[in-house]
């Protein structure tokens, strides 16, 4: 019994073979919905199990296994293929994932910056609840003193690191496909990176990768990312104010200065001293300028 098993994988294992390589990376459960679909075609003995059909990919066709766990992630992947990279790997985490941030900048060719990390994506699902949207100063004030909160959704893989972040939903908003990858736009990124400060040096860093790029960025797209976030925090503002940092000129920001109301904002958390800039109502780190500071 057990060689006429062999004997159908071994005449029908070329065929087996193209199948396995019409994608890049498999699942387990992706790699026995492809056993039911071979036993339909009668490419394999009808009473293999997923073990035998598994140790036949593994020792006759070099099926290769990719692997990441930490507390958070824990992600098994299979391949025929050689040419396999982090991005490829990570891609297949989540259905609906992308890359975002500064990972989103490198695949476009964009930036270089903090390739060691790799930030991957899935909107949260879309919640039906109202919430109560008023904000007052004294909101505002209390969390931006305190802590940055990180995810614990990190894993290391080789020389990097990946981060596994879950923004709200956005019906994934101006993210696009690049080289076969899902990906944050660059007006997307702009944004992704101002709201989550946190994970770069400071807000400079974040404005001095964008600087070299400055005409990728549409100023109205931007601003529809930051509708779709549909936040209660003033967001408007501080990107507008962060356009204007990197060289557009303050008359080409009139969508974002409409959105400026009486709320006071930061770009950065729990900072000592703070610069006050009164167009934008913005609380900026300046360069040993400490007039007009809120501490």
């Amino acid at each position: 019994m057990i060689k006429s098993k062999r004997d159908l994988f071994s005449k029908n294992m070329e065929t087996i073979k193209d199948f396995l390589q019409e994608k890049k990376l498999y699942s387990l459960k992706d790699l026995n919905l492809l056993l039911d679909h071979l036993k339909v075609k009668r490419l394999i003995a009808q009473n293999i199990s997923s073990r035998r059909f598994f140790d036949l990919l593994q020792n006759r066709l070099g099926l290769k296994t990719y692997s990441v766990s930490s507390e958070k992630i824990n992600k098994v992947r299979y391949t025929l293929y050689r040419d396999i990279n982090i991005y490829d790997f990570v891609s297949t985490f989540e259905k609906q994932g992308f890359f975002s941030m500064t990972t989103a900048l490198n695949i476009q060719r964009l930036s270089s910056q903090k390739e060691n990390f790799v930030f991957f994506s899935k909107e949260l699902s879309l919640k039906n609840d109202f919430e109560n949207n008023s904000l007052t100063q004294k909101d505002i004030d209390l969390a931006y003193r305190k802590e940055y909160r990180f995810t614990r959704s990190i894993a290391s893989y080789e020389d990097k690191h990946i981060i596994y972040l879950t923004p709200k939903n956005t019906d994934r908003f101006e993210v696009i496909e690049y080289d076969g990858y899902a990906v944050s736009s660059v007006h997307r990124a702009f944004v992704e990176m101002l709201m989550n400060v946190q994970y770069f040096k400071n807000f400079d860093t974040v404005i001095k990768i964008f600087e070299p790029f400055k005409d990728k960025l549409d100023p109205k797209r931007v601003f529809d990312v930051i509708h779709s976030f549909d936040t209660i925090y003033p967001y408007y503002q501080l990107v507008g104010f962060s356009l204007n940092r990197i060289g557009f000129d303050k008359k080409n920001l009139g969508l974002f200065k409409e959105r400026v109301g009486d709320l006071e904002f930061f770009t950065e958390k729990n900072k000592h001293e703070y610069v006050f800039d009164d167009y934008w109502n913005m609380y900026y780190i300046g360069k040993n300028d400490v007039q007009n500071t809120k501490a």
